[in-house]
């Protein structure tokens, strides 16, 4: 894979995660590959293939109201001819009462994407919450996805 076709790679998940932050998951779930695995805090178990992820995405997804996100500590790596590997912190943010812009919540991820008939498709991904000690932050995802429990 060459450095421009990597940096292609982050332009693309970049606009695909802008949309799932705004409230659109439809770019996500167009990127997963037929044999994806995924492994989500927010979900029981490792999850593996396109429709169980779709289904999942589904199950958990809102509008949680971001008005800003950030990639921090990036790294991307050519793993073979057509895939590469992203990892990186993401940031999310919203405005509280007062108009104030303040962070939501913050992730570590790593993504590897394969490159099939022209198309980024994501083979596997793995997401941690950071601080995940911290209650608060699972009442935030609750609250902003209005669910009763992550379980269902």
């Amino acid at each position: 894979m060459t450095p421009e076709e990597l940096k292609s790679l982050v332009g693309f998940e970049k606009s695909i995660q802008w949309w799932w932050s705004s409230g659109d998951p439809t770019g996500y779930m167009d990127a997963l590959a037929e044999d994806v695995t995924y492994g989500d805090p927010l979900a029981d178990y490792l999850l593996v293939g396109r429709e169980a992820v779709r289904e999942h995405f589904k199950r958990i997804h809102g509008d949680a109201g971001i008005t800003r996100q950030e990639h921090l500590n990036e790294v991307s790596r050519s793993i073979s001819t057509d895939a590469g590997l992203l990892a990186f912190t993401f940031n999310t943010y919203q405005q509280d009462g007062t108009g104030e812009e303040t962070l939501f919540l913050s992730w570590n991820m790593s993504l590897i994407f394969r490159k099939t008939d022209g198309t980024w498709l994501m083979t596997h991904g793995h997401l941690s919450l950071r601080h995940s000690w911290d209650v608060d932050n699972i009442q935030k995802l609750r609250n902003s996805w209005n669910l009763d429990s992550i379980r269902k």
